[in-house]
C-alpha cells in the first residue's frame, strides 16, 4: 500500500553545513524528502539553481519500484542519483529516498541561479531565464545530466545544498501518470515561474 501524506515534520539538518548527504536527509520517508528538497540548491559541475518543483514516489501504481530491473536503486538504496529515458529523448533526475523501503524524488524544475549562460547554450533555442529548466526533461538537458550519472554518488559531479530558509509549498497531483494519480505528492513553490504545469494554482493541500 502507498504511504499515506502525513503532516511533514520540519527539515532534519544534514551533519555536512556544505551539501545533503545520503544519511540522514535521505534516509527519511521519501513524502518528506522531496517536500524538503524545495528550496534546496541543486548543481551539476556548477551549474544549476534553486529547486522548485518535486514529486515523491514509493511503491505506489505510477511508481518504478515494482520494475524488476530500473526499480533496484529505489528498491534497493537512499541518496543515490537515479536517471532514466522517457519516450526514447528525455532523461528525468531522481535523487532515491528512504531507508526504510522504495523511493525516488523526481526533481521536476529549478529556478535558474549559477551557470545560466552555459544552460541557453545546451538549449540551443533562445528561452527565458526561467524557462531553462522548467520540467524534467529541460531540466537535465540544461545541466547536462544523462544515463552517464545514473547510480551516482552526490558530491561528485551533482551536488545538493540546504535551503536557507523555508519558502511556501504547495501540493498537488503529480503529472502525466496514469495510476494513483490523485496522490497529492507533488510539491512545488506556487507562484514561481519556472514551475512546470500549473504554476499558481494546487489542486491539493498548501504549506506555510
Amino acid at each position: 500500500m502507498p504511504h499515506a501524506l502525513s503532516p511533514i515534520p520540519n527539515p532534519v539538518p544534514s551533519p555536512d553545513p556544505c551539501s545533503l548527504t545520503p544519511d540522514p536527509f535521505f534516509a527519511r520517508d521519501t513524502l518528506t524528502v522531496a517536500r524538503d528538497l524545495i528550496g534546496c540548491t541543486l548543481l551539476c559541475d556548477g551549474v544549476g539553481g534553486i529547486i522548485v518543483e518535486t514529486e515523491a514516489y514509493t511503491d505506489d501504481g505510477a511508481s518504478h519500484a515494482h520494475r524488476p530491473n530500473r526499480g533496484a536503486l529505489m528498491r534497493e538504496t537512499h541518496g543515490r542519483i537515479y536517471v532514466y529515458l522517457i519516450y526514447g529523448m528525455y532523461y528525468c533526475l531522481n535523487f532515491t529516498a528512504d531507508a526504510r523501503g522504495p523511493g525516488a524524488v523526481l526533481i521536476r524544475a529549478l529556478r535558474p541561479t549559477v551557470g545560466i549562460e552555459t544552460m541557453r547554450e545546451r538549449l540551443v533555442r533562445p528561452q527565458p531565464d526561467h524557462e531553462l529548466a522548467r520540467g524534467p526533461g529541460k531540466l537535465c538537458r540544461a545541466l547536462a545530466i544523462d544515463l552517464a550519472d545514473d547510480n551516482g554518488s552526490l558530491g561528485e559531479r551533482i551536488h545538493v545544498f540546504p535551503r536557507e530558509s523555508e519558502p511556501e509549498i504547495a501540493a498537488s497531483p503529480r503529472i502525466g501518470i496514469t495510476k494513483d494519480v490523485a496522490h497529492p505528492w507533488r510539491f512545488f513553490i506556487p507562484g514561481e515561474r519556472a514551475v512546470s504545469g500549473k504554476r499558481c494554482r494546487a489542486s491539493g493541500v498548501g504549506f506555510q
